[in-house]
């Protein structure tokens, strides 16, 4: 037969099962939009796609060899090596 003690544990059994499932989808659906978030392009103004410049990549640079040193560096930005006859002198 019932007891109230066998009653009460089944309430709570199905009380943690309940509130369990609603926690499992309440994390998968913050999941799935941080997933939807992350997939779909950002929304663009319109002032900013009327006057938007061509979106620019890293722009690469051809290695020169240093006459001096043998050390091969961005003719851009490069620096002296500290040899007297680096072309590269700052």
């Amino acid at each position: 037969m019932l007891s109230f003690s066998k009653l009460l544990l089944l309430v709570l059994v199905i009380g943690a099962v309940w509130f369990g499932w609603r926690w499992f989808q309440r994390v998968d659906a913050v999941r799935r939009e941080q997933v939807r978030r992350q997939a779909a392009p950002p929304p663009a103004s319109p002032r900013r796609d009327t006057y938007a410049e061509p979106a620019r990549g890293p722009s690469a640079e051809d290695m020169e060899k240093c006459p001096e040193c043998g050390a091969y560096v961005a003719p851009r930005s490069a620096v002296s090596c500290g040899r007297p006859g680096c072309p590269y002198g700052r």
